[in-house]
């Protein structure tokens, strides 16, 4: 008898290519009834496909309008690639599908936006570093505090026309550099980012373990020569929105004073 995930399996290849891939004896019965089966599973996992694709992308469907969403969608789940993804996942590569295909910027950038805001839903939990948590730091103090990226921080520069659209529910989102999404707490919150907010964030985010010191960033984005050099002044304003975003988080403990001195 076959294990459980080899039987799914089987059945799921089966499923994309055809009847040959069901190994002998997976099923009783007579074979035109075993077939008669899988085309009705079929058709149920194809309906589950699209309405995933649906759930996930509303606001690209609305668009695009329902019937070239729904034309777009079917030929997105014939391919293997997305055929093989669960259902929660299932969106993974439709953005660029829907790139590959020639739709217009607007589209694409879109459904990238609605991907980031589902994987930002579905992140880990974790406890974002609040300001309040540096209040009174001195400086060497506050160099010293190791930060990372919160699990579910995304940002995008989708065309302006998602911006525009966006901006009708989010204010200041129309005029912004780009679109911050957190999950701080229960729900996925979209805010306005200045390009300086991106260029903090991303260096969180390519550093080693996704880990640095408030120190580390100031000095490599400051220093003279640095690729996405921002003048001094800008730094702290950019750290500040970003932790009130809430998509940064504390790596350890925050120093904690004791004795007229800090203390971890």
């Amino acid at each position: 008898m076959l294990m459980l995930e080899t039987a799914q399996g089987a059945m799921m290849r089966a499923l994309d290519w055809g009847p040959a891939e069901l190994p002998e004896g997976l099923f009783a019965g007579a074979c035109d009834r075993v077939l008669l089966g899988m085309k009705v599973h079929a058709n149920t996992i194809s309906h589950a496909r699209l309405v995933a694709l649906e759930d996930t992308f509303p606001r690209t469907r609305t668009m695009m309008g329902y019937d070239r969403f729904n034309e777009r969608s079917r030929r997105f789940t014939g391919l293997p690639g997305a055929t093989m993804q669960p259902l929660a996942r299932i969106g993974k590569y439709f953005p660029d599908f829907l790139a590959g295909g020639g739709e217009p910027d607007s589209v694409v950038g879109l459904a990238r936006f609605e991907w980031l805001w589902l994987e930002a839903y579905h992140a880990a939990e974790a406890r974002p570093l609040r300001l309040a948590a540096l209040a009174g730091m001195d400086e060497s103090a506050l160099l010293e505090v190791e930060i990372a990226a919160h699990p579910a921080a995304r940002y995008c520069r989708p065309d302006r026309d998602v911006f525009a659209l966006l901006g009708e529910q989010v204010l200041g989102l129309g005029d912004a550099d780009a679109i911050l999404i957190a999950r701080p707490d229960a729900d996925v919150l979209v805010s306005p980012a200045t390009a300086a907010m991106v260029r903090l964030l991303g260096r969180v985010k390519d550093a080693n373990e996704n880990r640095t010191a408030i120190g580390n960033l100031f000095t490599g984005l400051t220093e003279p020569g640095c690729k996405d050099r921002l003048p001094p002044d800008d730094f702290m304003p950019a750290l500040v929105a970003l932790l009130d975003a809430g998509v940064l988080q504390n790596i350890g403990s925050v120093p904690h004073r004791t004795d007229n001195r800090w203390e971890r």
